[in-house]
């Protein structure tokens, strides 16, 4: 192998597909990089064996080859280098690297001992704007559960039928559902539940990428790529809950609310609810008011008032107030709707900036 690329497209490559690369995995050439010359580009690859990541970048290839080096060290060895080219060459199993004045030699592996990330590229189920796509995540991967007790929920739950598609997430304490509809439908319609920390990095990695991202699915695989990056992961297998029977029809009241005001008095709030899971009381009052009151008798009580927009009866009801500013922080709305019926009845949050998304929390005993 022999090939040229530019230092800053290698550093960006690796700082991608290093993401995954684990250090105290017992097999050697999972702590490594895959480095491939293929199709007159350079492949870089990395896998846990539950994610692959692959990034392809230009260059001159010169002579093929293939090799698997340690990702740490090479990431930091490409990050420190003073040139803004960089050669790299093989000898036998010792990748050569060159930069200006610089020169280095890794001992690596065999890129035959590399495992097979899998290529399921001739099943493409969906293919539409990268920043739509990615917004979506964000708006419901936050209300996925963060352990496996339940492996379902550790998720997020895509649907496509037709032209429409929804992305949901629940912990079984709270639900974010956001709906969007494509300008063109590929034809093929899934339900499928990805993990969360595969949603995770797809958020890292596209996060500054725009233009189309594109989807493929495999029985128990799923692929995404945008430009010249590609991430492939398991899916979880089981049944996603019937979560829309929760989602109630309506509310006795509203609350319009500034979200900075909201959320000011929430993170107060929070720190004396720390002893009770968080719990905090939220009093609707019908002439415009809002009242947050936390007692927690190892510390001591909180008492908060804020001004909103309330039509209703008004009402009283219990919630986590983490829940509720993970909802705030992730919208970025300047103003957020509160909707309540009864203290045991789930509450509804929604945003007139963003279309066809809904948050359900369910409510707690005070």
């Amino acid at each position: 192998m022999k090939v040229n690329v530019l230092k800053e497209n290698l550093a960006k490559s690796l700082n991608t597909v290093g993401r995954i690369v684990s250090t105290k995995n017992s097999l050697p050439v999972l702590s490594h990089v895959l480095i491939k010359t293929e199709d007159g580009r350079l492949k870089l690859a990395s896998t846990n064996l539950e994610i692959g990541i692959t990034y392809k970048i230009g260059g001159k290839v010169e002579e093929n080859g293939s090799i698997t080096v340690p990702a740490r060290l090479f990431t930091e060895l490409v990050n420190s280098l003073p040139g803004d080219k960089v050669e790299m060459s093989l000898n036998d199993l010792t990748l050569k690297i060159m930069s200006g004045n610089f020169k280095a030699e890794i001992k690596g592996i065999t890129a035959e001992d590399f495992p097979l990330i899998p290529d399921i590229k001739e099943s493409k189920v969906l293919a539409m704007d990268n920043k739509t796509f990615r917004d979506a995540l964000k708006l419901v991967s936050f209300a996925a559960a963060v352990d496996d007790s339940r492996p379902v929920l550790s998720g997020v739950y895509i649907v496509k039928e037709g032209k429409k598609l929804t992305f949901a997430a629940t912990d079984s304490y709270r639900l974010a559902e956001k709906n969007i509809t494509l300008s063109k439908d590929l034809g093929t319609d899934f339900s499928v539940i990805v993990p969360i920390r595969t949603i995770n990095e797809i958020l890292k990695i596209v996060s500054d990428i725009d233009g189309e991202i594109n989807v493929y699915l495999s029985d128990n695989q799923i692929s995404f790529e945008v430009d010249g990056v590609e991430l492939i992961s398991r899916l979880i297998e089981g049944q996603y809950p019937n979560y829309r029977q929760i989602i109630p029809e309506g509310s006795e009241t509203k609350a319009n609310i500034k979200s900075a005001d909201f959320l000011n008095i929430l993170k107060v709030a929070v720190l004396f609810a720390r002893e009770n899971g968080n719990t905090l009381s939220i009093k609707i009052n019908p002439k415009g008011k809002i009242e947050v009151n936390v007692i927690a008798s190892q510390v001591g009580s909180n008492e908060s008032f804020l001004d909103a927009d309330v039509t209703g009866k008004g009402g009283e009801i219990s919630f986590n107030g983490r829940f509720i500013m993970d909802y705030i922080q992730n919208v970025n709305s300047k103003e957020i709707s509160l909707e309540i019926t009864g203290e045991l009845t789930p509450g509804i949050m929604r945003t007139a900036e963003i279309k066809d998304y809904v948050y359900i929390i369910m409510p707690l005993r005070s």
